[in-house]
């Protein structure tokens, strides 16, 4: 495997750790049916009782280096958090760093063009800067989850599901690991991977998991102070650190497993289409996991005998029953802790971040045939499903134990 200073995950996700999550995710070669969706569309609008504020606060562990040069680990993270309606400044933009977005033009992120961001500038979200936080529940505070991004991904690429689980009563820590996703750092450099040596001299991405790990227990960790202390304005926003879950998408998901294997501070996790890296992938995690699969839709017109197309399609049914394998081992590794392994057919592996709503391009000709809509409702169900079952008691309402696969409408 490459090592991780001679790669540039941000270009399309195209890694030796990407490849190998995609690869057993989605089948990225898929022709599906045609889109009945290809640009841009608004965001969602969060459907819990609560309104939804935010803001960001850094953390710097001085006891970690990101990299040979970067002897410290600056982390940058976004709090949202149930807001009281009718409080707070302004809506949030969707860019919180305002330089991020001329680094993104320069840099090609994701390879977009140029005018693919552009807009980004005047996106506005329904959380609100400056809104004072909701009353919890109950005396113990708010259950946390802390959000992981794929590798190269910005933060703010999961700002609908971060709003939409804030808005059901949680506190949602979105978190920059940097040279791991694409942020500013408090200097001013910009972060992301491939700019400096990473200091990891074998087995990277099994590294960089354990890693992010360790960053979301900190992260978790100094928001409790800072909802002891209270921050103006918007006050106290306790957490219960009795009742935490680590979720990611991609390298994130790996990363998520992970904290819940290595980190005593976390109840449950889920993997949202992450391969298996670190030390999961031989001890299981012994704690609740969900784990949500893109799943190509390919009902559409079979492919002429003997094409080209009928050997991509064979290639990719074998990665996906060898991915099906692996997780079902996982499964079997798990020590009787539940487990849950659901296939969302007509998705992609980017349906779990803002691209079908923000990045339609991500999404096109890989058997992402749902509506933006329909794939975040699927997700966003499921993921409340697990979190309000194992954080906070209730019953599980879609989940089924094991490996399923869902048509999603």
């Amino acid at each position: 495997m490459e090592t991780a200073r001679r790669v540039r995950p941000h270009r399309g996700l195209v890694t030796a750790a990407v490849i190998a999550a995609a690869l057993a995710s989605f089948g990225h070669a898929a022709i599906a049916r045609a889109q009945a969706w290809s640009t841009r569309t608004p965001l969602p609008a969060p459907t819990g009782s609560y309104a939804v504020g935010t803001d960001v606060f850094r953390v710097v562990d001085s006891t970690r280096a990101t990299s040979r040069s970067i002897r410290t680990r600056p982390l940058t993270v976004q709090r949202w958090y149930p807001a009281q309606r009718g409080t707070g400044t302004e809506a949030a933009p969707y860019l919180a760093e305002p330089l991020l977005l001329d680094s993104m033009q320069r840099d090609g992120y994701l390879d977009l063009k140029p005018d693919e961001m552009r807009e980004w500038r005047d996106v506005r979200l329904a959380a609100r800067l400056g809104a004072r936080a909701a009353e919890p529940a109950d005396e113990r505070g708010w259950p946390v989850v802390v959000l992981a991004h794929g590798l190269g991904v910005a933060r703010a690429h999961y700002s609908a599901l971060a709003q939409e689980l804030a808005s059901h009563g949680y506190v949602v820590l979105t978190i920059d690991h940097p040279i791991g996703g694409f942020t500013i750092a408090p200097d001013g450099r910009l972060l992301r991977p491939g700019v400096d040596s990473l200091h990891y001299p074998e087995h990277p991405f099994a590294s960089i998991v354990r890693d992010w790990a360790i960053d979301d227990a900190l992260v978790v960790r100094r928001a409790a102070a800072l909802g002891r202390r209270g921050a103006p304005p918007a006050g106290v926003v306790p957490i219960d650190t009795g009742r935490v879950a680590a979720i990611g998408h991609s390298l994130g998901g790996a990363a998520a497993l992970q904290a819940c294997l290595s980190q005593p501070l976390f109840d449950a996790c889920a993997d949202m289409d992450g391969a298996m890296f670190g030390d999961v992938e031989t001890s299981g995690v012994g704690k609740p996991i969900l784990v949500l699969l893109s799943e190509p839709d390919r009902r559409g017109r079979p492919p002429a005998r003997d094409s080209a197309e009928v050997a991509r399609r064979a290639n990719f049914a074998r990665i996906g029953r060898e991915r099906d394998s692996a997780w079902t081992s996982i499964c079997a590794l798990q020590r009787g802790a539940p487990c849950f392994v659901t296939k969302l057919i007509g998705t992609g592996h980017f349906s779990f971040s803002d691209a079908p709503f923000q990045i339609p391009s991500q999404l096109r000709d890989v058997g992402a045939t749902l509506t933006p809509a329909a794939m975040h409702g699927a997700i966003s169900e499921r993921l409340l499903d697990f979190l309000d079952h194992f954080l906070r008691g209730a019953p599980l309402r879609v989940l089924q134990p094991g490996m399923s696969s869902v048509r999603a409408r």
